[in-house]
């Protein structure tokens, strides 16, 4: 009788561990994914960011090709760019700055 008692034992034992370690596994695996979803939130938050700063580029030059063709504009650029003035213009000179 003890024999078959002992059967029964090692068998309930070797479920109860095959169920442990099933438990630990599937804990494991939520653990891990936890670890995942962080991480990508941390990466989508930052290709937000990035998005974010790629509509506001391409809104400053969309504005850019809008006003490219008035006159306020060239003249801007003629200014700016190629130190051109008008010809009633006086222009001064900073002797203080190299």
């Amino acid at each position: 009788m003890s024999k078959n008692k002992r059967q029964v034992n090692t068998k309930v034992l070797l479920k109860r561990c095959l169920m442990c370690g099933l438990i630990l596994y599937i804990c494991y695996l939520a653990l891990a994914q936890q670890f995942n979803f962080a991480r990508l939130a941390k990466e989508e938050d930052k290709l937000d960011v990035r998005l974010e700063e790629a509509r506001r580029e391409n809104k400053e030059l969309e504005e850019q090709k809008e006003a490219a063709g008035t006159s306020e504009y060239i003249e801007r650029v003629a200014r700016e760019k190629l130190g051109y003035m008008r010809p009633e213009e006086k222009v001064f000179i900073d002797a203080k700055k190299n």
